[in-house]
C-alpha cells in the first residue's frame, strides 16, 4: 500500500471550521471538509465527496500530489456527505436532500458552477447533484460507482455487516484500546478496520464516539429502502451534461460485464466504453476500491481526472472537446422550410465565466464597451 503523506506541503490546505451537529430540518445541513487551493489564481472549483465513512484526509495526498496535476486545473473542495466526518447530521439520506446539500454549500461559499466528483457513495452524491441541479454543474466524474442497485453486491453486504457489528457496542463505555481490540477481532477487512479506527473521536467528557452518525447509517442500510446508500432511485432522473466514469478492472462495486449500462442510461451524453467509461487495469485485489492506496493505480486515475478537467469539463455539448472552442461553429436550427429567403448561419456555442453569479466580470465588460 502506498500513501503520499509527505506531499501535503505542496498545497494550501484549509480545514473548514465547525463540527457535525444534529439538525431537525434537512435544509439546515451544512457540509464541511477541507479546501485545497489550486496552483493558479481564478481557477474553477471541483467538489469531491469520499466514500461512506472515509475521512477527507485520506484524499488530500492524492489531490495534492504535484505529479497528478489536478491542482493545476481546479481548486478542490473535499467534503464529507451528510452524516459523515464534520458535516451535519440528519436522518434523511434521500437523494434530493443529498443533492441540495451540495448546492447549498456552493451558495454559502459563493461558487456559481463546479465540477462534481466522488468515490463510491460520494460519486452518488455528485451525480445526484448533477441530476437535480445541472445548471450548477459543469461536469461529473465518478470513481468506482455505477448508478444502479448495489444493495446485494458482495462489497456492500460486507460493509453492512461491519456497520451492524459496530452498532452492537457502546463506545462510550469502552477505552480506545478496547475499541481497537474489538475492531481487530470483528472487522476482517484491514482497510475498513483502518477507516473505522480513523473515525474514532474523543468527546470533551473523555468518552469515545464515531465521527459518523452510526444509528442513522445502520437504519439506512439495514432495510432495502429507496433511499439506501447503495440504491440509485429512478426519481433522480437524468444528468444531461458531460460525465466520466472510471473504475478498477476487477472492481467489486462495478462489474465490467453489465454494470456499465446504467451509466449510459442515467447519463445520455456518455459515449460509451473507451470514451467516457474506463476500467483501469490492475491486479485482482479486494482492496482496489481504495485507489489512493496504490501508487500506479492512483496515477492512472489522476490522469483520467486531468484529461477530463482539461479537455471536456465545462465544454458545450455540441463540441467534441476544448480544442474546438472558438474554432468550430454549429449550424443554426432550421427556422422554417417554407421561407426560401431565410439565411441560415453558423454560431459559436456560448461558454460562461465559471463564477459569473458572484463576480462583476460581465458588468465590468459592459462598462468598457460603452
Amino acid at each position: 500500500m502506498y500513501r503520499f503523506r509527505q506531499l501535503w506541503k505542496f498545497s494550501t490546505l484549509q480545514f473548514h471550521k465547525g463540527v457535525g451537529e444534529h439538525q431537525n430540518v434537512s435544509q439546515n445541513v451544512v457540509l464541511r471538509g477541507v479546501t485545497l487551493k489550486g496552483r493558479y489564481n481564478d481557477l474553477p472549483n471541483m467538489l469531491f465527496f469520499p466514500e461512506a465513512c472515509d475521512p477527507v484526509e485520506n484524499w488530500i495526498p492524492f489531490f495534492s500530489d504535484p505529479s497528478n496535476k489536478i491542482l493545476d486545473y481546479r481548486n478542490v473542495h473535499i467534503l464529507s456527505p451528510r452524516n459523515f466526518g464534520t458535516s451535519d447530521r440528519h436522518y434523511s439520506f434521500d437523494v434530493e436532500d443529498l443533492a441540495n446539500d451540495v448546492v447549498r454549500y456552493m451558495y454559502y461559499n459563493k461558487i456559481t458552477m463546479a465540477t462534481l466528483a466522488g468515490h463510491g457513495f460520494g460519486a452518488k452524491v455528485a451525480l445526484a447533484a448533477g441530476c437535480y441541479h445541472p445548471e450548477r454543474t459543469t461536469g461529473v466524474f465518478c470513481i468506482d460507482y455505477s448508478p444502479m442497485d448495489q444493495r446485494f453486491h458482495e462489497a456492500f453486504t460486507e460493509f453492512r455487516g461491519f456497520i451492524k457489528k459496530l452498532s452492537g457496542i457502546n463506545t462510550k463505555e469502552m477505552t480506545k484500546s478496547q475499541i481497537e481490540s474489538f475492531l481487530k477481532e470483528n472487522i476482517e477487512c484491514v482497510k475498513w478496520r483502518s477507516i473505522f479506527s480513523d473515525n474514532l473521536i474523543k468527546l470533551p467528557s473523555g468518552q469515545w464516539d464515531w465521527k459518523f452518525a452510526l444509528k442513522f447509517l445502520n437504519d439506512n442500510i439495514s432495510f432495502n429502502k429507496a433511499d439506501s446508500l447503495a440504491f440509485w432511485p429512478v426519481k433522480a432522473g437524468l444528468y444531461t451534461g458531460r460525465a466520466h466514469f472510471a473504475f478498477p478492472e476487477f472492481s467489486r462495486w462495478v462489474h465490467l460485464g453489465t454494470n456499465t449500462l446504467p451509466m449510459l442510461k442515467v447519463c445520455p451524453q456518455v459515449r460509451g466504453f473507451g470514451h467516457d467509461v474506463h476500467s483501469v487495469q490492475g491486479d485482482n485485489n479486494t482492496l482496489n476500491h481504495w485507489i489512493y492506496e496504490f501508487k500506479d493505480q492512483s496515477f492512472v486515475f489522476a490522469s483520467r481526472f486531468t484529461k477530463f478537467l482539461s479537455m471536456y469539463d465545462g465544454v458545450h455539448l455540441l463540441l467534441k472537446d476544448r480544442t474546438e472552442v472558438g474554432k468550430e461553429f454549429v449550424p443554426s436550427i432550421i427556422y422554417s422550410k417554407k421561407d426560401p429567403n431565410h439565411v441560415y448561419s453558423d454560431y459559436s456555442p456560448a461558454h460562461y465565466y465559471h463564477n459569473w453569479r458572484f463576480n462583476n466580470v460581465y458588468k465590468n465588460l459592459d462598462n468598457q464597451n460603452k
